[in-house]
């Protein structure tokens, strides 16, 4: 029953939260530029494939020719699986990546109260560990970015593995193994932070009994463990195949983020005072992320360093064990020659991430259980009924320092035109290019561009010469420049050198002047570019004889 009511209390405070997403999904995408576009045609393309065609969800159907081209950025697999029932009922990608997206939100505050309960902490303690990880601002702020919002099993996997080294039962290993896969599923950034944080608790553990037993943990493994991990194990294989087309590291950046990135929020609140600070001249600098968690989150964490009943022994204390992870991930942030992030980039899956400072959502999930320790030391000597309305009153005061609502929307049309429909009525496979592309050398303009052809995709899942990541193979660059003088002689070759079949062309994102230019040119090259269909301003011209090739 105490589960069901903190559930319910979760779920209530994330629609709040996240106000109008999770009452008003349809019609809005949470942030602006090309990402969020990515995100749902990620979900739209992972739904589908995982229910038509699984053993090959990471040939996605961008950047034709390439393989493997999902592993060029998060696969949101775990996601996706999420989002299978929500596509069943709306047949909306967007609806359903904003929808995973509080989905993420909530599971985030269940994961850290039963992170809290696992660790010691009383229930309105761990109540409140939870309500902190899943609205602290340097985790909720990414509320747009569905591969770094989505760690809802990090606080679940650790709290199994301490359990394990707690109590030494194998299920527990089990489960912490399976979690971590279907956290490296779900996000891989996430994946890291678990494995950061289960490397500080298996280091504490071997400082406190100063053995490692290393047959019986395989044993615990057993073939269970073995197999939970073989999903995660698989989907790292595209990503090593994917290598041979593009550079997958991320350049190692040192520099650590701005000062004021650890004052920085985007909460009503914190920007209110900072509003209100001097103007100095290292404020004035736009920060490089919102790192500060909250003035209640900071005082309740100190308190629980306060003396009481009980000792402080940093060797085996689970205090020291959250602590030296906040310790940790914040050190990462700082820039040389203090920074510790050098020395650690090499290591497999780390040199993946982008910026260090991803690595403060492990910190704020440490933090949210040393709050719970502190609240739990400030209250040790209150009443049940005292505790719980000093539990009510701190939900309140955390959840107004938390308050960005409503959150960042923008009105974004889902709708695909239906001259991609039609395209879903022919025979398959196929591959396809759309015209117009942007003449603009912006990176981020182009990437508008690529992302909402991408989206047009997902009416029929067939294979687009179009692209969007963090990677991107040699030729597409190329590809994409001729396309902007499309119909020419070298637009035309180089399509059918690729293997396109088709080019769809919109002529509603032309201007009235150069959709006539373009019709009169479409005409001069009648031998290669034959009409198949039209439907209001949308046309198929199939090109010559192209077939597409075995992916």
């Amino acid at each position: 029953m105490q589960r069901a009511i903190v559930a319910g209390l979760f779920a209530a405070l994330t629609i709040l939260m996240t106000w109008p997403v999770g009452i008003f999904p349809a019609g809005i995408r949470m942030g602006g530029g090309a990402d969020p576009s990515l995100y749902v045609w990620t979900i739209g393309w992972g739904t589908h494939a995982l229910t038509h065609a699984p053993w090959a969800i990471f040939n996605a159907n961008i950047f034709y020719p390439y393989q493997y081209t999902l592993a060029y950025s998060e696969n949101l697999i775990g996601s996706a699986l999420l989002a299978i029932p929500i596509m069943w009922v709306t047949g909306d990608a967007l609806i359903a990546t904003n929808l995973v997206s509080v989905l993420s939100v909530f599971l985030c505050a269940v994961g850290g109260y039963y992170l809290g309960r696992t660790v010691g902490l009383s229930l309105v303690a761990a109540f409140l560990c939870g309500l902190i990880f899943a609205f602290v601002p340097p985790l909720f702020a990414r509320l747009g970015q569905l591969h770094l919002i989505a760690v809802q099993w990090v606080p679940f996997g650790l709290a199994r593995l301490y359990r394990y080294l707690r109590d030494g039962q194998a299920r527990d290993l089990r489960w912490t193994i399976a979690l971590l896969s279907l956290q490296a599923l779900a996000s891989g950034h996430g994946a890291a932070l678990m494995i950061l944080g289960g490397a500080i608790l298996v280091g504490f553990d071997l400082a406190r009994t100063r053995t490692l037993d290393l047959a019986r943990r395989v044993r615990d493994v057993g073939i269970p463990g073995v197999l939970a991990i073989l999903p995660a194990a698989l989907a790292f294989i595209p990503y090593w195949l994917a290598r041979r087309d593009v550079p997958l590291e991320r350049v190692h950046d040192d520099v650590g983020v701005t000062w004021n990135s650890y004052i920085s929020s985007p909460t009503h609140l914190h920007t209110a005072i900072l509003e209100r600070l001097p103007d100095w001249e290292w404020l004035r600098v736009y920060p490089d992320a919102h790192l500060f968690p909250g003035f209640a989150v900071i005082v309740l964490a100190a308190l629980a360093f306060r003396s009481a009943h009980a000792g402080f022994s940093p060797r085996d204390h689970p205090r020291a064990v959250f602590l030296t992870m906040v310790i940790v991930t914040w050190w990462m942030t700082i820039g040389p020659p203090w920074s510790v992030w050098g020395y650690v980039y090499w290591l497999p899956g780390l040199n993946f991430i982008r910026v260090p400072s991803r690595f403060t959502m492990l910190g704020v999930l440490a933090l949210a259980v040393l709050a719970g320790y502190g609240f739990d030391r400030m209250a040790h000597a209150w009443s049940q009924r005292g505790r719980l309305v000093a539990a009510a009153a701190l939900s309140a005061v955390l959840l107004v320092e938390f308050a960005v609502m409503p959150v960042d929307v923008r009105p974004f049309d889902s709708q695909i035109a239906p001259i991609d429909h039609w395209l879903d009525s022919q025979p398959k496979p196929f591959a396809i290019a759309e015209v117009p592309v942007s003449a603009s050398r912006d990176n981020s303009r182009r990437a508008e561009v690529a992302t909402m052809y991408m989206l047009h995709s997902l009416a029929h899942h067939q294979p687009t010469v179009f692209g969007y990541s963090g990677a991107e193979p040699a030729t597409y660059r190329p590809l994409y420049d001729t396309l902007i003088g499309f119909p020419s002689d070298d637009s035309i070759r180089a399509l059918t050198e690729t293997g396109v079949t088709y080019v769809v062309a919109h002529l509603e994102y032309f201007t009235e002047e150069d959709r006539g230019e373009f019709l009169e040119r479409a005409a001069t090259f009648g031998d290669r570019l034959q009409v198949v269909h039209r439907d209001g301003l949308g046309i198929v011209y199939r090109i010559g004889e192209s077939v597409i090739g075995k992916r």
